[in-house]
């Protein structure tokens, strides 16, 4: 899995996302304990939930409904 910088830096990365705040750049899906956090770097929206894909789908509705709107 270490073709990818998110897999080998996801705190450098999200942590230089988060400089950008008040857009919807970044979405996050990161493991913590026995759940995941998810989060957008627009400020505007986070969740915790049970599942990665769950996380994943979250965050493409959340990109959706900022396009549309």
């Amino acid at each position: 899995m270490s073709d990818s910088v998110l897999y080998d830096l996801p705190g450098e990365f999200v942590s230089s996302m988060a400089e950008a705040s008040g857009y919807c750049d970044t979405q996050a899906v990161l493991p913590k304990g026995d759940h995941y956090i998810a989060f957008c770097t627009c400020g505007r929206w986070d969740t915790t939930v049970p599942t990665r894909a769950e996380g994943l789908e979250l965050a493409r509705a959340h990109t959706a409904e900022t396009e549309r709107g």
